[in-house]
């Protein structure tokens, strides 16, 4: 049957032989390069016509160039805690037309802003790109991005945001300010507008100020140092700034100026050999001025260091900054300091006494008021806010490096026991006392409220070995205080307030331990606001520096200072809960030069410091002291204007007990005293025909004082021969007179009595000694010999105690060191002998009168206890 036609087309189909698959063709490196290249070129047409959209849109909506505004300064507004102006804080300036401006004042100022002035359109390309180079090979402000024109319109016009289309408007604004105005015109503008420091606006303003002569009578040396001051003025002011930054500043602009061909080499040379003190001539400011000059000059630092902002931002832009000066506080301070209207001890303040104090807000850190007790005047070289400047803190230290670190690292208690004695001739440092001699032991709280040396030393070192002194660093750096040191170490002198600080820091350091260790940095700005209306609120923070424990037990003994019957503080206590310290240096004739006195409440913290204008003013100029009564003037008028503080409050972290204070938590050995310890070392020494003698002991004050016992005496009591008890007495003294031993045995019983704070009222382990009055008939031996008085040591102890009689008539040698309250040193470190007492050898002899024989024991209870070896042992 024949086939269908569908069978035989597959027949045929299936026969055929198949081809081979196509490869599929691979994409070139070429093909994907120009694909990249058409992405990107379609990006790039994207881009610019967003960019020209862009540029279009900041170009429209530009402002207006209004001569006005050009020609109109808007300074810096500072105003005070209660949003008044603040006086003196206004618009300081004099116009100048460009014609009265000395050439070399112009050509100094294009060298060093725009070299290429006279030749651009308003941007200069080719400085943009050099001034990346500039910076590089000549420093850092040897040349910037932007023309002069554009700094004049950014000044004038526009706000002080960085975005891009701020920029753009510059960079069109001044490209239309160049067809608008001349370059005589322009410059004019822009040297009237700069800021140049202490509140002046504009370079005549300058000149008169630094110089006291006009822009036109300018030279080239005083010229470069007005030229670079718009970069920085609170850093490059050549009276109130750093000199030497100044001279830096000027170095530069004077190299410009010789690299333009404004001035020789020689004249460069000459200019550098000229210091900056002797290029200045300062003209006479008022007294508003002088009272708002240094809050300018915190302004400033804080605008940048705090805030970040650029000089260009802060100059000329019409920025609000609202301080925390109390304008009422801040005025009168400085009038009634300045003008003597002070109630001093004095009639007024002495003219070769130099002061500077700052009022801080104890809980916010914020400046209420800064006072310097000099006006400038003419001819002034370098202006000094006593305010502001460092200098040596004296004992001010005392709480930051000696006391609170070991509060804080060992918890020390308040009532701590140091040392007041001689250091050894091995001791590097080795400072004695404000005070004649030693006091011995006593507690840390007694020592920090009279000011003792030595014990705040001992302290520093105790700290020192134990925790190593990166905790006494980071304890004072935490509340803004830098320590003194040799290359990488910390001086011991430290200790004793070798370091150096302003007044404005170590009122806020002492701030910190009236808000339970919270720090914050001094600062006077709450916030600032732009001429758009924007606002920044002050960026510093409270941090935590100590623990509230340490601040606290800080506090409490620093109370004493002020109201304590042994504090150092003069005028007297007040009303209401007042701590603080006082401070003193020495010069190197060891005569006293700075005398500070920092205090605080819960709301404010007041430091003052003081000092003789001169070493070659009389010493006798610090009496009174004068840093005592300016504090407590303006702690008084502080409080009566705002209100009297609140208390001191103890944190839960703090047990009281008795007069001391501990932190909780502490080992229960740390809260307990050791057992009082009892007498040793009994001898007696007496005359039986006279029927007087002494009966002598020895005692260890050093040790018990040390265990916190005070107020140590001994009480001697007498047993007869019959039976019959008597008391003897009572006495400081390790020795009492003793009379009319009956015929037998007389037991006499000694115990230590002192008072500690933790336990009150203590007694000693009694110590008994004996003595023997036997009568006899028989003659006196032909050679006669002294019997010896003999203590019998305790039954658990078989060793010779130090008050066992010796051979040599009953004196007791061996307690001529033992209990001295004035002796301080190891002088007596033998240990007792092992050999018993031969008390056979002398039962029952008799003495020169022959018919005496005398016998002593001695008995203690505890003879270990408190002491380390059975008599009474030292440190």
């Amino acid at each position: 049957m024949e086939r269908s036609r569908m069978a035989r087309r597959q027949d045929t189909t299936s026969n055929k032989r198949k081809p081979a698959a196509k490869k599929p063709k691979q994409k070139t490196k070429k093909s994907k390069f120009r694909r990249i290249l058409t992405i990107l070129g379609i990006l790039f047409i994207i881009g610019v016509i967003a960019g020209a959209a862009y540029t279009a849109y900041a170009i429209a909506t530009a402002p207006p160039l209004d001569e006005e505004k050009l020609v109109d300064t808007y300074p810096i507004q500072l105003l005070s805690a209660e949003g008044e102006p603040l006086e003196g804080s206004g618009q300081i300036r004099e116009y100048v037309s460009i014609d009265e401006i000395s050439e070399v004042m112009q050509q100094a100022v294009i060298s060093i802003e725009d070299r290429r002035f006279y030749e651009h359109n308003g941007i200069d390309l080719r400085r943009i790109g050099g001034a990346v180079v500039a910076n590089l090979t000549d420093g850092f402000g040897a040349e910037g991005g932007s023309t002069i024109t554009q700094q004049l319109v950014k000044q004038s016009f526009l706000s002080t945001d960085k975005k891009l289309k701020r920029k753009l408007q510059e960079q069109w604004l001044a490209i239309k300010l160049e067809r608008e105005y001349t370059k005589e015109q322009i410059l004019e503008m822009y040297l009237n507008k700069n800021y140049y420091g202490t509140g002046g606006y504009g370079v005549q303003t300058a000149s008169k100020r630094y110089f006291n002569k006009p822009v036109s009578e300018v030279n080239y040396q005083e010229a470069a140092i007005l030229a670079g001051l718009p970069q920085r003025p609170s850093a490059y002011d050549p009276i109130n700034g750093d000199q030497e930054l100044t001279r830096y500043r000027q170095e530069q602009v004077l190299s410009a100026m010789k690299r333009d061909g404004h001035i020789t080499e020689e004249e460069y040379n000459q200019a550098l050999d000229v210091e900056i003190a002797d290029v200045i001539s300062p003209g006479e400011e008022t007294e508003e001025e002088t009272y708002t000059r240094s809050i300018y000059a915190r302004v400033q630092a804080e605008l940048e260091e705090d805030y970040g902002l650029e000089q260009a931002d802060i100059y000329g832009t019409g920025l609000k900054v609202y301080t925390s000066i109390n304008k009422d506080l801040h005025t009168k301070f400085n009038n009634d300091i300045k003008n003597d209207n002070v109630n001093l001890p004095t009639s007024e303040f002495p003219e070769d006494l130099r002061m500077g104090a700052t009022v801080l807000n104890t809980k916010t850190g914020e400046i209420v008021a800064v006072i310097d007790s000099q006006q400038a005047k003419q001819g002034d070289k370098n202006y000094r806010d006593y305010s502001r400047e460092k200098r040596q803190i004296g004992s001010t230290a005392k709480p930051f490096f000696d006391y609170g670190p070991g509060i804080e690292n060992a918890q020390w208690s308040t009532g701590k026991v140091l040392i007041d004695k001689e250091f050894d001739e091995s001791e590097t440092f080795k400072p004695g006392n404000y005070y004649p001699g030693f006091r011995g032991a006593n507690t840390m709280r007694y020592y920090l409220t009279v000011s003792g040396n030595t014990p705040a030393v001992r302290a520093f070192y105790e700290v020192q070995e134990e925790f190593g002194s990166e905790a006494i660093e980071s304890f004072v750096e935490n509340v803004g205080i830098e320590p003194a040191r040799a290359g990488d170490e910390i001086l011991p002198a430290n200790s004793l307030g070798v370091a150096e600080a302003s007044t404005t820091q170590m009122a806020a350091a002492y701030a910190a331990l009236g808000t339970n260790g919270m720090y914050t940095k001094p600062h006077l700005i709450q916030k600032i606001e732009f001429n758009d209306g924007s606002t920044i609120n002050s960026p510093i923070k409270a941090k935590q520096a100590m623990e509230d424990y340490t601040a606290y037990m800080l506090t409490d003994m620093l109370r004493d200072v002020v109201s304590g019957s042994n504090g150092t503080y003069e005028p007297g206590a007040f009303p209401y809960d007042v701590a603080g310290k006082t401070g003193t240096t020495n010069d190197e004739k060891g005569e006293e030069n700075d005398k500070w006195f920092t205090g605080y409440t819960t709301d404010y913290s007041i430091s003052v410091w003081t000092a003789r204008a001169s070493n070659d003013i009389p010493v006798s100029l610090f009496k009174p002291n004068y840093a005592q009564y300016y504090f407590e003037y303006m702690m008084q008028e502080v409080t009566k204007a705002t209100g009297q503080p609140d208390r001191f409050q103890q944190p839960e972290s703090v047990l009281s007990l008795g007069n001391e204070l501990y932190v909780k938590g502490t080992k229960p050995k740390d809260l307990q005293p050791d057992k009082l310890a009892a007498p040793t070392g009994a001898s007696i020494d007496y005359d039986v025909p006279g029927e007087t003698g002494t009966l002598s002991w020895s005692y260890d004050r050093q040790a018990v004082e040390a265990a916190g016992y005070q107020g140590l005496s001994f009480t001697v009591t007498e047993t007869r021969p019959d039976g019959s008890e008597r008391v003897v007495g009572t006495t400081e003294d390790t020795s009492i007179a003793i009379s009319g031993l009956g015929e037998g045995e007389t037991t006499f019983t000694i115990v230590a009595n002192a008072t500690n704070a933790l336990v009150g009222d203590q007694q000693s382990s009694p110590l008994q000694t004996s003595y023997t009055v036997e009568r006899s008939e028989e003659p006196a031996a032909e050679e006669e010999e002294e019997p010896a008085t003999e203590e019998t040591p305790p039954e658990e102890e078989g060793e010779q105690t130090d008050g066992e009689s010796n051979e040599n008539n009953g004196n007791n040698e061996n307690n001529e060191n033992n209990g001295n309250d004035n002796n301080t040193e190891d002088e007596n470190t033998e240990e007792p002998t092992e050999e018993e007492p031969t008390t056979d050898e002398t039962d029952g002899e008799s003495d020169s009168e022959g018919d005496v024989s005398r016998q002593s024991t001695s008995d203690s209870d505890d003879r270990n206890n408190g002491n380390g070896n059975g008599n009474g042992g030292r440190d």
